[in-house]
């Protein structure tokens, strides 16, 4: 576990993925039925949002290869190696709020992290 009490691919996921609880939620709800395809105002109104903050975080769950949009709907579509991860993250939502919430909103910007992640060390062939 890193210092924010999340384990690493976690860690990865929220600092990579997850900008906001919002995000949290709406992947959190589409991971609940993966099978069924969900318009957007539903998400909306199940986890609580304005639909146009729905429709912009379920856009950024689609580019970031969480969700999948056919046509006005989206499915939950995490690759089978990040099921685990949003797995987890489902736990610590449910668990430890209060830590997942810290680590959403303390972590670094997005430009410190690329700019890190310039400057970090990589195996050849990485």
């Amino acid at each position: 576990m890193a210092d924010s009490g999340l384990s690493e691919p976690l860690r990865q996921l929220v600092n990579h993925h997850l900008l906001t609880m919002d995000h949290v939620a709406l992947l959190l709800a589409l991971r609940e039925q993966p099978e069924i395809a969900h318009a957007s105002a539903s998400l909306a109104d199940r986890v609580r949002l304005d639909r146009s903050v729905a429709d912009r975080v379920l856009q950024d769950l689609v580019a970031s290869r969480l969700a999948r949009q056919e046509g006005d709907t989206f499915i939950y579509a995490a690759a089978p190696q990040v099921r685990p991860v949003v797995d987890e993250l489902a736990e610590m939502n449910r668990t430890r709020p209060v830590t997942l919430v810290r680590a959403i909103y303390d972590r670094p910007s997005r430009a410190a992290l690329s700019f890190a992640d310039a400057f970090r060390l990589r195996k050849p062939g990485e």
